[in-house]
């Protein structure tokens, strides 16, 4: 049977709560009853043109669209005390974390800014004060999670594109005052952690939680300002772009989102 999974960008995270599973002290019961969840994410400066401090042939970019594939999300009830792993080795939960963990990988189509939905699984009820995710290089023939199959919408897309790699971006750059396409792929694989209000209620109305990430910075060089040129291939250039979008996604928000808007509530 087909797993029920869903993905969204500005990560929006929809909750259905059937019954109740928090402990006296705000932490997930030793035993609790499972909760529907979904998850759904967003970006912003989709389809926008972002300027950056000029360099020599550069002024202006675009992205268009982007594709992140994303290998497991682990809610935590003590996200300060969460380790995560920073190493890129391909780990795995222990199985006593299992029932609190989103299992891809999950490959996440990005279009425009709005919310996409990716997965959803049952999660024990409880008060999670954060999140741990990982940005995952995706193998040629993996089995996965696609959210345009969520989306019902028509597949253009093939996955052996992406193999190898956890991010790719589409889109166009202003050289020389001449707007030309470029494709860039990134094989970055790590972990992150995301604190936020991610509490599943023991009840059946739906919890609807977002998480958002900003592209503005992917191709921007975080100590001078100055734009990164996503067709420059040069090893040094690579690991500045392949720099600002682990900053990025280590500067995301989520949490609830009770008016569904795709944006995490303050």
């Amino acid at each position: 049977m087909k797993k029920n999974f869903l993905f969204s960008v500005g990560i929006c995270i929809a909750l259905i709560a059937f019954a109740s599973g928090c402990s006296s002290d705000d932490t997930v019961a030793a035993n609790p009853t499972t909760t529907p969840v979904t998850l759904s994410t967003g970006f912003s400066k989709i389809g926008t043109s972002t300027s950056f401090l000029k360099t020599a042939a550069v002024d202006s970019l675009r992205i268009d669209s982007i594709v992140v594939v994303l290998q497991r999300i682990k809610f935590e009830s003590h996200i300060d005390d969460a380790v995560i792993d920073s190493t890129g080795q391909d780990s795995t939960e222990e199985s006593k974390d299992a029932n609190y963990t989103f299992r891809g990988p999950f490959v996440v189509h990005v279009r425009d800014s709005m919310r996409i939905t990716f997965a959803t699984q049952l999660l024990p009820a409880g008060n999670y004060t954060g999140i741990k995710y990982k940005i995952h290089a995706f193998r040629k023939g993996e089995h996965h999670y696609d959210s345009d199959d969520f989306n019902n919408k028509p597949h253009h897309f093939s996955s052996d594109s992406i193999a190898g790699y956890s991010v790719a971006v589409w889109g166009t750059i202003k050289k020389d005052d001449i707007w030309i396409p470029y494709a860039f792929k990134s094989n970055v694989e790590v972990e992150f952690k995301l604190r936020g209000d991610f509490s599943v209620a023991s009840s059946t109305s739906t919890v609807t939680m977002a998480l958002r990430f900003n592209t503005g910075t992917w191709f921007m060089n975080y100590t001078t300002g100055v734009m990164l040129d996503p067709t420059d291939t040069t090893s040094q250039n690579r690991a500045l772009i392949n720099q600002a979008i682990k900053k990025s996604f280590e500067k995301g928000r989520g949490g609830k989102d009770e008016n569904q808007d795709g944006n995490p509530d303050a």
